[in-house]
């Protein structure tokens, strides 16, 4: 019989390239440990600066108890709103600081200016840059300005000491503040990666699970049919009927530790013959079409070889056709794969057939080609894989089976 032609104004259906990233291990915990304990130590250090030049005399005991205090409530209000690259209560702690911050300049002087840099740094941290920067400036100055004394010997000295101290303080507390915000962002996006590679790893599974055997176990169930009709009348055919049945059943069992050990190159030519064969035992006509699939290159052979098995499954399945065509070859720079059977009354391959179709869409997509479905006024069932390949077109030569 021969093929049928190729039919215009088929309906594609495009499948989105498949985007799948498979991610490695999650590897950066310890560095947001390192991060989250520099953070902490950074701010136990500005702390330190700003309580250690407080007297310690006999009658500045209570003066140097409230300074510790507030040293240690500026840490944790630091921690607490800003640690791991997270901002918490921002009002809240921003009103805290600069009150922890300003409020003690006034008993304690200049040496608390360092203070200040908390209160700086945490602008800098929760605002845009175009507000975060003037307001971190004004804390800064004021840090200075607060504990001088305007005409006192030396008042320009405390305001340029305060004011640098507290932007040391500041921009050592934002740094730090910033690289564990960047630490978080990497950290989600590590684990999104590996919830991608695990969903990603998880739909192989499944596809190749439903494309690889799926043809596989149809023809063994036709087969132990026929062995079993033949057993009575045909003892010797149905013997050689068994033999074909086991070798079948040892194919299904390398498809299965393919699909557990991941991607594997199928032979088209091996698939063409397989599939010709499992038509011919459910009683169809084969007509195959077929040339240059040698110089396919290998991801294209192996997608048209994993359409084809779905392709013939569907047919073998679902279809009550009498015959089946099926034709692969290269024109124009696009390698084409065809499959035509006129059962198309009850075969499936809708959009609402179930996972087969959706599967091929993503193996056809993932190489930039399409995947198009037509039914025919005549009730021929037509189902075309076409890829882009970098090879001349040539002509078919025709093979009947």
């Amino acid at each position: 019989m021969a093929f049928p032609a190729r039919m215009r104004g088929r309906v594609p259906w495009r499948a989105a390239p498949a985007g799948g990233t498979r991610g490695g291990q999650v590897r950066g915990i310890g560095e947001e440990r390192l991060v989250a304990g520099g953070q902490a130590a950074a701010a136990v250090v500005v702390a330190l600066m700003a309580f250690l030049p407080v007297p310690a005399d006999r009658d500045s005991g209570a003066l140097r108890l409230g300074a510790l205090a507030c040293a240690a409530a500026l840490v944790a209000i630091h921690l607490a709103a800003f640690a791991h690259g997270r901002v918490r209560r921002l009002e809240p702690a921003l009103a805290a600081q600069a009150l922890l911050a300003y409020l003690p300049m006034l008993p304690l002087g200049a040496p608390w200016s360092t203070a200040a840099g908390f209160f700086a740094g945490g602008l800098l941290l929760a605002a845009r840059p175009a507000r975060a920067v003037p307001g971190a400036v004004v804390a800064c100055v004021l840090a200075g300005l607060v504990p001088a004394r305007s005409g006192a010997p030396g008042w320009v000295d405390t305001v340029v000491a305060g004011t640098a101290s507290s932007g040391v303080a500041a921009l050592a507390l934002f740094g730090l503040g910033v690289a564990a915000r960047m630490v978080a962002a990497r950290e989600g996006e590590l684990r999104e990666l590996q919830r991608s590679a695990v969903a990603e790893e998880h739909k192989r599974f499944s596809r190749d699970v439903h494309d690889l055997l799926g043809l596989s176990l149809s023809a063994i169930t036709l087969k132990g049919e026929l062995v079993d009709r033949l057993m009575l009348g045909r003892p010797e055919r149905a013997k050689e009927e068994l033999a074909e049945l086991l070798t079948m059943s040892r194919r299904a069992l390398a498809d299965v530790r393919t699909i557990a050990a991941g991607y594997r190159e199928l032979s088209l030519d091996d698939e063409c013959r397989a599939a010709a064969a499992v038509l011919g035992a459910a009683g169809l006509r084969v007509t195959i079409a077929r040339s240059g699939t040698g110089d396919l290159p290998p991801a294209v052979a192996t997608t048209f070889a994993v359409v084809l098995r779905e392709g013939v499954t569907n047919v073998v399945r679902h279809s009550t056709a009498s015959w089946c065509a099926f034709s692969v070859s290269t024109e124009g720079g696009t390698a084409w794969l065809e499959i035509v059977n006129d059962g198309a009354g009850s075969a499936a391959g809708g959009a609402g057939s179930g996972s087969g179709l959706r599967n091929l869409c993503d193996r056809v997509g993932s190489l930039d080609g399409k995947l198009s479905v037509e039914v025919g006024a005549d009730g021929t069932h037509r189902l075309v894989a076409a890829v882009p390949v970098a090879c001349p077109g040539r002509a078919r030569d025709e093979l009947s089976a």
